[in-house]
Order: structure tokens, then C-alpha cells, then sequence
């Protein structure tokens, strides 16, 4: 097994909080993550013992294979596409676009606060896993950037109406930038696109945007691809004050207007809104 091999899968099956990469790959040289432990995976998985696809004893190709199996959304067991690795759970969009998505991440709103200190992970958990794999809830799999080939950023605005805010393809993924190879929009914003895609990422001990200072540290400590710095962000406001009591994801007002959603009455330039979430498919 190559070591790119041993690292992708490693990241893809962790069951619990954040995949761990020893000095040499980005992190402090200690091999954890400086952040504190992040919370439990909860993916929902089918015992083992079950032969039915889409379990971990039978695993499907990916979600498009679920999908026409007649599977609904949610968590299944997918083959690695590279034939060799172990295969992983993800949780499977079928409704969005036809459906046959894995989710990436989805940060969703939380009047309590949590939102916004789900999203400030360090460097180290960058291809992690952790939260609860559901559309209502708080998720990251980071290793998913790993075998991606086509992406969709779906907001939900604070009326549930919800839009595809770009598609994306890109040939790779490189995992100590997580910047994407060659990444080609077809479809929705272009803000979204420079932005969330084309540009770099950040953590707040990782300064890997175009901005002339570390647009996480600026934005909440939020973890996310940015330019300079965002067109949405997963857990952060960008009018004062930015954190915006932690409730978690914003979009730039001319964004939504571009895509048909509606803004937060009284938001400034920027609103909350129900939902930001990234899906994937190879």
C-alpha cells in the first residue's frame, strides 16, 4: 500500500473526531491537532452482519449506486474508488440534483451558539471527520476532497427556500494546500466560485488565502476555502461583530439576491441563513 494510499484511507474510515497526520504533513510536529477534540462521529451506519448495499458488509459503488437501488437519503457504506483502500461510510444526498451526492460538510444554524466553534478546527483536522452526518445537523469529512471529482454548495435561506450556489469539477485535490487542481465552474455564482473554490484555504494556524492577512483568524476562527476573503462562511458574519453569536453560516447579501434567495431583514450585508452545505461525487 503507498503512503498517499494509507493516508486517504485512514482519513476516509476514522469513526471519531479528526484524522491525525504526524509532522512532515502540516501539522505542529506532535501528530494532534491543537484544537480540542472534536465531537463524535454518529454516522448512522447499518451493523455489519447485514446483506444489504449500501452496508459495510456489502458495500455500493457510491451514492448514484444507492440511488438506483431506490435507497433514500442517508448514511451508506461506499467502495473506495481506488479498488484497494477500505470502504467508508457517507452520508448520501438523493433528493438535491438528481441526487447520488456524498456530503462534504453542512453547517447549519443554531440559535444556542455551537455553530461557529464547530467550524474552528485547526490545520491538523483539515481531512477529518466529525459531527453527526444528517441535513440538520453540524458535519465535516474532510477525505472526501480526496476522491472528489464534481462538486455542488447548496444554501438553504431563512425561509427553507434552497438553490445550488455552484457546481464545481477539478481534476484533484491537493491535501497539504487543500487547494483544488484545475477546478472549472459550470453552474451558479461566480463569487461563490472564487471564493470557495478557485482561491485557498485558511484555519487559524494556517494562513492559505490571497488576502494579505489570515482571513479565519479575521472571520471567528472558521476553518474553510477562502480568497479574500469569502463569499459565505460557515460559521461567521462579516458585520460587526462578526461572530454574530456563533449561530454559524452567512452568505453576502448580492449573492443570495443572484440566486434567488431571500435576505435577513435587518442583517446588514450579510445575512444568516438555514444552510450552507458541499456535496461530492467521483
Amino acid at each position: 500500500m503507498g503512503l498517499r494510499t494509507a493516508v486517504v484511507m485512514t482519513a476516509l474510515v476514522a469513526t471519531g473526531g479528526c484524522a491525525k497526520f504526524g509532522a512532515g504533513s502540516g501539522d505542529d510536529g506532535d501528530g494532534r491537532a491543537d484544537s480540542a477534540p472534536a465531537p463524535p462521529l454518529d454516522d448512522g451506519s447499518v451493523g455489519p452482519d447485514a446483506r444489504v448495499l449500501g452496508t459495510q458488509a456489502m458495500p455500493a459503488a457510491d451514492c448514484a449506486e444507492l440511488r438506483d437501488d431506490g435507497a433514500p437519503s442517508g448514511v451508506g457504506w461506499v467502495r473506495h474508488p481506488d479498488g484497494v483502500s477500505a470502504p467508508f461510510p457517507v452520508y448520501c444526498e438523493q433528493e438535491i440534483d438528481g441526487g447520488g451526492w456524498a456530503m462534504l460538510y453542512n453547517s447549519v444554524l443554531r440559535e444556542d451558539g455551537t455553530t461557529t466553534a464547530f467550524w474552528q478546527f485547526d490545520y491538523a483536522s483539515r481531512l477529518g471527520r466529525m459531527g453527526t452526518a444528517a441535513p440538520d445537523e453540524n458535519y465535516y469529512h474532510g477525505a472526501l476532497y480526496l476522491v472528489g471529482t464534481e462538486y455542488i454548495d447548496v444554501f438553504t435561506d431563512l425561509g427553507g427556500t434552497t438553490a445550488i450556489a455552484a457546481r464545481v469539477s477539478a481534476t484533484g485535490f491537493d491535501q497539504g494546500s487543500m487547494a483544488f487542481i484545475a477546478p472549472a465552474q459550470s453552474e451558479g455564482s461566480a463569487s461563490v466560485f472564487n471564493a470557495q473554490f478557485a482561491a485557498g484555504w485558511s484555519a487559524k494556524n494556517h494562513d492559505g488565502d490571497t488576502y494579505a492577512d489570515n482571513c479565519a483568524t479575521m472571520f471567528s476562527d472558521v476553518a474553510q476555502h477562502y480568497s479574500a476573503c469569502w463569499a459565505y462562511n460557515l460559521g461567521s458574519d462579516a458585520d460587526a461583530p462578526v461572530l454574530d453569536g456563533g449561530v454559524g453560516p452567512h452568505v453576502n447579501n448580492a449573492v443570495l439576491g443572484e440566486l434567488g434567495l431571500a435576505a435577513q431583514a435587518d442583517g446588514g450585508s450579510y445575512s444568516r441563513v438555514s444552510r450552507i452545505a458541499r456535496f461530492t461525487r467521483w
